[in-house]
């Protein structure tokens, strides 16, 4: 009986650890499963949040970079619109930023509500543009305010594709302030009535890169943060044309200029540095040299190019008689839409030099006031 006993307890504990290593084979098989199943839960986690990372940062740096190319703020027309309706402060008209590529807005034809327009094309490095710009600059000031918003000026800037090694600078004779505050002006001679040599400051920093594009940047970076004192720095940028060789103004001397005339708006000296608005000039020019949105005026192909009343100025760039004959020609036109607009009797033509400033764009001082068939 012993002997039988002892011998199925054998047989019961030997079947015992049999089942038990069953049961422990088992649970380390559903021990295995489980830590695979979470180890693939925790690789297929990180993916996904990787995922969503990637997506994310993938988000933000399109948004970075569309908001990167977009054209400056107030420049929807790919211009700065400019006038002054108290007849002393000057203000451009606020618009939001072009998308990459976009599609400019033309300014509105004010001609029927007798609002004389002005829309200039200008290159920064261009001889041509800077002698317009000193020849008219300082008339086309007095034409804004004394109009009190009969008058408009857009500024276009442009960098027209050129060789700029043969750039020369204009002689530094004094420059006419064309806005109020202060506005640089080259080195003159000491000389009473002296014509001034000027001495360019050759710019080894940003030699070989178009200055053109740089200045027109600066220009849009004003216009961005601060559009108000655009016309100050529009001024500066042609009075400084004398002081440079062909590499044009350092990015430290361009942002010297704009503070110098009166920009303090946040943001403004890191947009000139970065080059900011580099893309949008490139494009822009690329859209007037394609067209621009007057009818009978050819596409860009010299600067400057300067519409007055929807008609190209043809005259030379520094004679101001022709210039302010063509200014009165389209003050008449549009004086005489308006009339036909309301029914009322056209305004007469402004006799030379006896037109109050209220009614008609004031001639620069200093120049005799021709009549508008002068002009033709």
């Amino acid at each position: 009986m012993s002997y039988q006993r002892s011998r199925k307890q054998k047989v019961v504990a030997k079947a015992r650890r049999i089942q038990d290593r069953e049961l422990a084979r088992i649970e380390r098989a559903r021990r295995a499963r489980r830590d695979t199943i979470r180890r693939v839960a925790l690789r297929v986690g990180v993916v996904v949040v990787a995922l969503a990372i990637v997506a994310g940062v993938g988000l933000a740096v399109r948004a970075v970079v569309a908001s990167n190319r977009r054209g400056p703020a107030n420049m929807a027309s790919d211009g700065l619109l400019i006038s002054s309706t108290d007849g002393q402060t000057m203000t451009a008209t606020r618009s939001a930023p072009l998308p990459d590529n976009g599609v400019p807005t033309p300014s509105a034809d004010l001609a029927s509500s007798g609002v004389t327009q002005v829309v200039a094309y200008f290159d920064y490095a261009d001889p041509a543009s800077a002698a317009f710009w000193r020849t008219n600059g300082a008339g086309i000031a007095q034409m804004l305010t004394a109009s009190q918003g009969m008058f408009t000026l857009e500024i276009h800037p442009v960098a027209i594709p050129s060789a700029r090694e043969s750039f020369t600078p204009m002689p530094a004779t004094p420059s006419p302030s064309a806005s109020t505050g202060s506005t640089p002006t080259p080195t003159a001679s000491a000389t009473p009535g002296a014509t001034p040599t000027p001495t360019p400051t050759q710019n080894l920093a940003d030699a070989g890169y178009d200055y053109a594009l740089r200045a027109a940047n600066t220009f849009a970076c004003v216009a961005n943060g601060a559009p108000d004192q655009a016309l100050a720095v529009n001024d500066a940028l042609f009075a400084a044309q004398a002081t440079f060789g062909t590499s044009g103004l350092t990015d430290d001397q361009l942002v010297a200029l704009v503070q110098k005339a009166g920009v303090t708006a946040k943001g403004t000296e890191k947009c000139i540095r970065s080059h900011h608005y580099e893309r949008w000039v490139i494009q822009a020019t690329t859209r007037a040299m394609t067209a621009v949105p007057f009818t009978g005026v050819p596409a860009l192909g010299t600067a400057p190019l300067v519409i007055v009343g929807g008609h190209q100025y043809t005259g030379k760039v520094d004679d101001a008689t022709a210039f302010t004959g063509i200014v009165l020609q389209a003050y008449q036109a549009a004086s005489q839409a308006a009339s036909a607009a309301s029914g009322a009797t056209a305004t007469p033509t402004p006799s030379p030099g006896a037109t109050p400033a209220a009614t008609a764009p004031a001639v620069p001082s200093g120049t005799a006031a021709p009549t508008p068939s002068s002009g033709s």
